[in-house]
């Protein structure tokens, strides 16, 4: 058998109470899920903008490194090139006064063998006259 009896006001009026607390707690998670959105939306903005900056200061840093190795690599260079130019001219000083010295050394023993020949002859020029 079936009941068929109809609602009083009182029931209807509870109902519409049970029907508006229902919507209302939806209403409230909905406005909380919007809420939620625009905070998850505002961190990955503020997060983004986090890693730009800091991927631009890690750039500008490790830019910065970079300059000053090469300014000291520069500088290094500059220094051997010095060094070596130095040597260099040292090495040619060096083989000049050695070839000064074999030049004098040289024409002396040159000058001192005629000098010997001049004399021997000059010896053997006066025994025969003699």
């Amino acid at each position: 058998m079936q009941d068929n009896r109809c609602a009083t006001s009182e029931e209807v009026a509870l109902l519409r109470e049970r029907v508006a607390r229902v919507e209302g707690g939806h209403d409230h998670l909905r406005d909380g899920l919007d809420t939620l959105s625009r905070q998850f939306s505002d961190l990955r903005r503020d997060l983004t903008h986090s890693v730009a900056e800091n991927a631009a200061r890690t750039r500008h840093e490790i830019m910065a490194r970079v300059d000053d190795m090469s300014r000291d690599a520069q500088n290094r260079d500059a220094e051997v090139s010095d060094r070596l130019a130095r040597i260099e001219g040292g090495i040619r000083l060096a083989n000049w006064a050695m070839l000064t010295c074999i030049t004098l050394a040289t024409g002396l023993l040159g000058w001192e063998q005629m000098g010997s020949a001049v004399w021997h002859f000059l010896l053997s020029v006066t025994r025969f006259s003699s």
